[in-house]
């Protein structure tokens, strides 16, 4: 072996060594690791103060009810009502507040980006008295009213504070679910009318009431609509009641599998291609056609009042 390409050999990796640790050394003063630290997200685009408006539609409200009324804001809530001053912050403590939390958890994920108002009345002559000052008349029959346009709800607490719920729900889908089916709509809200809190508070868990009685007669009758006429004719076109009560067990029956958040997501991401939310509705159900799926409904309603109680409004 010659003397050239032994050294070569020999001193040539130690030479290919320095050079790369010189080439990749680090500087004096710097980090012994030139990564960059990834930088923090840019903050969130502003959006409109929400609490500022909130005291604009409370200035508003000051001068439309009547002056003995009460009115406190809880952004996004503009909350008045006849009531003492400290029944309605325990209103909204104890009821309005967890309600809207456990509603969130449950379905939504928009916050308001607007105010609210929410107006509670103690009787069943404040109630029409409040609707009639607002220019709302021709709606005394219901206990409570949502008015998407105004983002305003009334509601008469006589009849409880499951009509707040009701009311409460239908503010805050249209929120974040604009597009939202009639039925659906109606069906979650009215579910919500008769429920309450888990165990840990975190959720809003309905249960059976009067509106279960005229399911059971249709059923008995054999004069139940199909679920294809509830989901794709015109709410409440024929018998408004018994339209909400099928809407409402179905959302029962959903809530009962553990699949009524699910549904509600899924048909809100899917709305555009299925307005009705009739396939969302055999997706999560595991159907092929809506058809099975009212079956297996109509099967858990017989089987639900063959055990539960009979009940009155």
């Amino acid at each position: 072996m010659s003397v050239f390409r032994w050294s070569t050999l020999t001193f040539g990796p130690l030479l290919l060594v320095g050079l790369c640790y010189v080439l990749t050394r680090p500087v004096s003063g710097a980090p012994l690791t030139q990564r960059q630290v990834p930088s923090l997200p840019p903050q969130p685009p502003a959006i409109s103060d929400v609490g500022t408006s909130s005291e604009a539609v409370a200035l508003r409200y000051r001068t439309l009810l009547p002056r003995t009324w009460s009115l406190r804001v809880f952004p996004p809530f503009v909350l008045a009502g006849d009531l003492a001053v400290d029944d309605l912050e325990i209103l909204y403590r104890e009821t309005l507040a967890p309600t809207a939390r456990a509603l969130a958890i449950g379905y939504f994920d928009r916050v308001p980006s607007e105010p609210i108002t929410v107006l509670v009345c103690s009787s069943t002559d404040s109630y029409r008295q409040c609707i009639n000052c607002l220019r709302d008349g021709g709606r005394e029959e219901y206990a409570g009213i949502y008015l998407r346009a105004e983002r305003r709800l009334v509601v008469n607490l006589s009849t409880g504070e499951g009509t707040l719920a009701h009311e409460l729900t239908h503010a805050l889908a249209h929120v974040d679910f604009p597009k939202m089916p009639e039925w659906f709509d109606e069906g979650l809200a009215s579910l919500h009318e008769e429920s309450q809190f888990s165990d840990d508070g975190l959720r809003l868990i309905g249960a059976p009431n009067w509106r279960g009685e005229l399911l059971r007669e249709a059923l008995r009758s054999r004069r139940l609509p199909s679920l294809a006429e509830l989901l794709t004719q015109p709410f409440g076109r024929h018998v408004p009641a018994l339209a909400y009560a099928q809407a409402r067990y179905l959302c029962l029956f959903l809530q009962e599998k553990q699949l009524l958040g699910a549904y509600y997501r899924k048909c809100r991401a899917h709305i555009d291609v299925d307005p009705t939310g009739g396939w969302s509705l055999i997706a999560i159900l595991g159907h092929d056609h809506l058809d099975a799926v009212d079956a297996e409904f109509q099967a858990w309603l017989a089987t639900h009042f063959s055990k539960a109680p009979v009940m009155h409004h």
